[in-house]
């Protein structure tokens, strides 16, 4: 397992579910929480710490996080506002649409939406509304990101608003506009390569769901956590996840996990395929955080491939650990769970090559969004300056590519008669899978 700093991981046994150790927290050194509070990875984790461990932390960290939860709660009152003048655009034209993630993760996933941080609004709208709502978006002031490669994502170019707003270090800025994002699709097929069955009754299932003062369409209960633990395989497919949707969802999983009704309806709604692959995500969640799982989902768990198995047992390790080195080892928990093998070799390809050819105007971009003054360089500098850049990606490539295939032969060596199944998976061990010992 890749290690941790030690005060990241004293948060991080704060937070376990089961087994929880606090005693860290008290050895931690002001830089060290100053170093937590700005941490990109770690931050958002820092408000279910206060809730869990406040009378352990530092006064003035206690008062940085209820801070930054003041800021949380106007921010989501102007994105309530933002939202409900979409949808009464959409409304006036007939054209229909979901909440996805967000404030819709409540409850369950955390205790109100003013305790997680809101960024964007995503909405999924079916194929005959999805244009109306990039016009309606379009006359409310928004544009459409140019600068981000949106190929290989599951909606449209981000929709901007447009505005004089200056980033002042404070990711909770309840000034911060929200951006939306329109989802054309609730799971990627073209991109993933994995077709699940029975997507398509999400739709069909949606209800009508408040929060304080507004209305809005969403997702069914069951399929609220579905779509969530689908986002979470999505992420660790693509790319590593962000630490605090394993926590969102390693909470869900803690509190439900009682709720037989709840596992039953989930398990009648939702195909095979589908819960196979939410089950990935639950896996993760129990072995970074060691919540509690229900019987339904230990049983998916128990029935996953070998591969995948043996993946969690060789490769399982914490989003922000450090490497010193290139490699991803998620692309082998993909391609073990894609068929055919023209999709496999298709899967290396998007994860081990560049998706995108580098031009000069993009390092030139890529020097005024790091805030460098604008320099003069003649065109033989310039031109210079691409090769150079062009070689140090070539050699991050290649040292990727090299580390990469190396510990996928390890990887897929050990498969040969290993067991389909982990001991105690999800128990009181768990956790030493994400956070290591001292």
């Amino acid at each position: 397992m890749f290690d941790v700093a030690s005060h990241v991981r004293a948060a991080l046994w704060a937070l376990q579910f089961q087994d929880r150790r606090t005693e860290g927290l008290w050895s931690l050194t002001d830089g060290e929480w100053r170093d937590l509070l700005s941490h990109r990875d770690f931050f958002r984790c820092m408000v279910p710490l206060r809730q869990t461990c406040g009378d352990q932390l530092p006064d003035w960290v206690r008062l940085k996080i209820d801070q930054r939860l003041e800021d949380n709660a106007e921010r989501l009152e102007r994105i309530k506002g933002q939202y409900s003048r979409f949808s009464d655009a959409l409304r006036c034209i007939g054209a229909s649409h979901l909440v996805i993630k967000g404030f819709t993760l409540w409850p369950g996933f955390v205790d109100h939406p003013r305790f997680r941080l809101q960024s964007d609004i995503d909405i999924y709208c079916p194929p005959e509304s999805i244009l109306a709502a990039h016009n309606v978006l379009v006359e409310l002031g928004y544009a459409p990101e140019t600068q981000v490669d949106f190929r290989y994502a599951d909606h449209l170019p981000t929709m901007v608003p447009k505005s004089t707003w200056k980033w002042r270090g404070n990711v909770y800025d309840p000034e911060m506009p929200a951006s939306f994002e329109l989802h054309h699709s609730l799971w990627n097929e073209k991109v993933m390569r994995l077709r699940p069955t029975g997507l398509d009754q999400f739709w069909n299932r949606r209800v009508e769901r408040r929060l304080d003062g507004i209305s809005f369409p969403a997702l069914s209960e069951v399929d609220t956590f579905g779509y969530a633990a689908l986002h979470l395989t999505r992420n660790l497919l693509r790319e590593q996840p962000s630490l605090h949707q394993i926590y969102e969802l390693a909470r869900f999983l803690n509190v439900y996990a009682e709720n037989r009704p709840f596992w039953k309806g989930w398990e009648a709604a939702q195909d095979d395929s589908l819960r196979r692959l939410e089950a990935i995500s639950c896996q993760t969640a129990a072995l970074c955080f060691a919540c509690h799982l229900p019987d339904e989902i230990e049983r998916e768990i128990a029935g996953l491939p070998v591969a995948v198995t043996t993946w969690f047992a060789k490769f399982t390790g914490l989003p922000m650990s450090p490497q010193s080195h290139p490699r991803r080892d998620w692309v082998w928990l993909h391609v073990s769970l894609v068929e055919s093998f023209r999709e496999r070799l298709s899967v290396l390809r998007d994860m081990l090559l560049p998706t995108q050819v580098t031009t000069l105007e993009h390092i030139d971009r890529l020097d005024s969004q790091s805030g460098k003054q604008e320099v003069r360089r003649s065109p033989i500098q310039r031109r210079s300056r691409y090769i150079a850049f062009v070689c140090l990606r070539l050699v991050f490539y290649l040292r990727l590519t090299i580390s990469t295939l190396w510990r996928g032969a390890r990887f897929w060596w050990s498969t040969k008669g290993a067991r389909g199944r982990f001991h105690d998976r999800g128990r009181a061990n768990s956790s030493l899978n994400c956070v290591p010992e001292e």
